[in-house]
Order: C-alpha cells, then sequence, then structure tokens
C-alpha cells in the first residue's frame, strides 16, 4: 500500500527542473494553454535535450543529427523537425584491425586504410537505421574528414561485391544520383518478391519501392510503342535509369518486342 507523500516530500518534489519549467511558462513566456499541456511540452523537451545531450556518452561514441527514416512527406529539403539523434561509435575493435591486418597493409595498392574507411561508413549507415534515422554522404564526410565523392566510390564498390544496399539517406529516400539501387528492386521484383519483401531486404521505404515498380512498368509499357531515345522524356526518368530497366526487360522478357529505332510501326513521341 502506498502511502501519500509527507510535507516535506512534497516541498523537496517541487524542487525540480520541470516543475521550474512549466511555472515559467505559465507565469513568465505567456503561455495560456494550461498546466496539463505545458507539462506535455516541459516533458519532450527534456526528452529531446536527453537524446542530444545525455549524461554520460560511452568512450569513443559519438551523438550525430540523422535525417529521420520515415520523413513526412515527398519534399526533398530538410526541416528541424525531420532530425532525430542517433548514437555511432566511433571505430570498432574489428575495423582497427583491418589498419594493422598484414594481408592489406602490405599490400602495393595500400588497401588498409580504404577497408577500414569502407567498413565504418556502412556499420554507421546501419546503426543510424536501426535508431530510426538515416545518414547522408554529407554526414560521412563530415564524421570522418574525407570527401563525399570519396565516400561514394567506395560505398558503390561494397554495394557491388556484397549486393547490399547500404541504408543511406540516398538509397532510402531515393534522393540520391545513384541508380543501381533502383535496379536491385527490380531485379527482386521480377523474381516475384513483393514490394514488402523487398523493402525489408534493401532497407527501403515502401513508398520508394512502389515508386521504382510503377516507374518500370511505365518503361515497358512505352518501350513496346516508342523508340528508346524518346523514352526518358515521354517517362521523366533519366537516360541512365531507362537504360537500366530496358536491360532488365530483355533479360527477364527476351520475347516481348520492343520498338526500334528503324520499325514502321514505332509511334514518334508528340
Amino acid at each position: 500500500m502506498n502511502t501519500p507523500p509527507s510535507y516535506e516530500q512534497k516541498r523537496i518534489n517541487k524542487r525540480n527542473l520541470p516543475d521550474l519549467l512549466v511555472h515559467k511558462f505559465l507565469t513568465e513566456y505567456g503561455y495560456d494553454h494550461g498546466p496539463v499541456i505545458a507539462r506535455a511540452i516541459v516533458d519532450d523537451i527534456l526528452v529531446t535535450l536527453e537524446a542530444c545531450y545525455p549524461d554520460r556518452v560511452p568512450p569513443k561514441t559519438i551523438i550525430w543529427l540523422a535525417v529521420r527514416r520515415e520523413k513526412r512527406g515527398q519534399r526533398k529539403g530538410l526541416t528541424s523537425g525531420d532530425l532525430l539523434p542517433v548514437r555511432l561509435a566511433v571505430t570498432t575493435e574489428a575495423e582497427v584491425k583491418l589498419l594493422t591486418d598484414p594481408a592489406l597493409g602490405n599490400d602495393h595498392r595500400r588497401r588498409a586504410r580504404p577497408a577500414f574507411n569502407q567498413a565504418r561508413f556502412v556499420r554507421w549507415c546501419h546503426e543510424a537505421y536501426q535508431q530510426g534515422g538515416v545518414l547522408t554522404h554529407l554526414d560521412l564526410s563530415l564524421l570522418s574528414g574525407l570527401s563525399t565523392g570519396y565516400i561514394s566510390r567506395i560505398l558503390r564498390q561494397y554495394e557491388a561485391e556484397t549486393g547490399e544496399i547500404v541504408p543511406t539517406r540516398g538509397t532510402v529516400h531515393d534522393t540520391g544520383p545513384a541508380v543501381t539501387h533502383k535496379a536491385e528492386v527490380i531485379r527482386r521484383w521480377l523474381r516475384h518478391q513483393s514490394s514488402a519483401q523487398i523493402a525489408r531486404a534493401l532497407n527501403h521505404s515502401q513508398e520508394a519501392v512502389d515508386r521504382y515498380i510503377a516507374d518500370y512498368q511505365k518503361v515497358r509499357t512505352l518501350a513496346r510503342k516508342f523508340p528508346a531515345l524518346e523514352l526518358p522524356t515521354l517517362t521523366g526518368l533519366t537516360p541512365s535509369v531507362v537504360g537500366q530497366y530496358l536491360a532488365l526487360l530483355r533479360d527477364y522478357e527476351p520475347n516481348l518486342t520492343l520498338c526500334k529505332e528503324d520499325r514502321a510501326d514505332c509511334q514518334p513521341a508528340a
């Protein structure tokens, strides 16, 4: 059975930051929506502060503001509401071992440092994703001091070697220039995986996967009537994306008749 707090306990309990902030809301900030809502606002502020500035951060750990994985809306730009704090370990023992691996360090191409950086970038992206956020190439550049071009190159290399899509903001929110992840989505869909399965496997949003599939079907339909050179204009897709989709069409539906430039029954675009 819980006993009610004593007078002294009540006095002590009042000496706390949440009550002080609620009091300021109601008496100094001109807030007029009542103590209940003021308390909810204060609690949310304190949770946010704790996430961004925790009292105890483990050694070799960084608190970073990542873009929310489930960012609201379709706009490309960001607002402060699209960000959330994530914890990233600076290095792991496995990554440090790469720097001292004789097989890599003695290689004339000096593969140890690129292998170390690649492992860190991939892990950072997955750590942020698991906490509800996604990192951009610019985030990785600021964290490491390396150029976005270098980061983009070694992440593409990793994806090509492993077949795994790294969950950066570009791949999850479909904002990056790379198109390899689009082709992989369609390849899996043509192998009869559901869009939900693909989204989970490739760390994509369901919305992005559905959009890739719709774009592919658009290319498939128009490619039977119009020359390939006209498809980027008709579909609103880049020539490189159209080219990848056409290559997939030829691989998976070799008997499908596509329009050729010299065919009389092809329809010129209006």
